[in-house]
């Protein structure tokens, strides 16, 4: 009985070094989930949405986009379709969902629902209005 636990144990240990392989020093990125239908269905409003990120970001000082180049390849190599920490942090940003959903002209729902740049806006935004602190080691 002691031998077969001692098994279990050690395929667990692997299981969760096998998951944290990948991770981040910020958030823990070790999987990513796969890419995800377009939001807002086949009607349209997926390219309505898409275009207005599109005019906010294409308005954002040279700056705030090297920022979000930068934080976003820090928290997930870039990748706008990564999770970590076991599911509570979502997107290139590694937002959590409260602060995606209250964030400035966070579109709603899951973070990786969306693109990078619809992501990278939202992300863009919340720092200009509170500051990196959301992101303390990447930002």
């Amino acid at each position: 009985m002691l031998a077969w636990l001692a098994a279990l144990a050690v395929i667990a240990g692997g299981l969760i070094l096998a998951g944290e392989a990948g991770a981040s020093a910020s958030g823990g990125v070790g999987t990513a989930a796969p890419a995800p239908e377009a939001a807002g269905g086949s009607n349209g409003t997926s390219e309505r949405v898409g275009a207005r990120y599109e005019r906010i970001w294409d308005r954002l000082p040279a700056a705030d986009i090297r920022w979000a180049r930068q934080t976003s390849e820090c928290e997930s190599g870039g990748n706008p379709n990564a999770i970590g920490g076991g599911g509570a942090y979502r997107g290139a940003f590694q937002f959590m969902r409260s602060t995606w959903k209250s964030s400035p002209k966070s579109p709603g729902g899951d973070p990786i629902a969306y693109p990078y740049r619809t992501q990278a806006v939202v992300a863009v935004l919340l720092m200009q209005r509170e500051g990196a602190e959301h992101w303390p080691v990447c930002g």
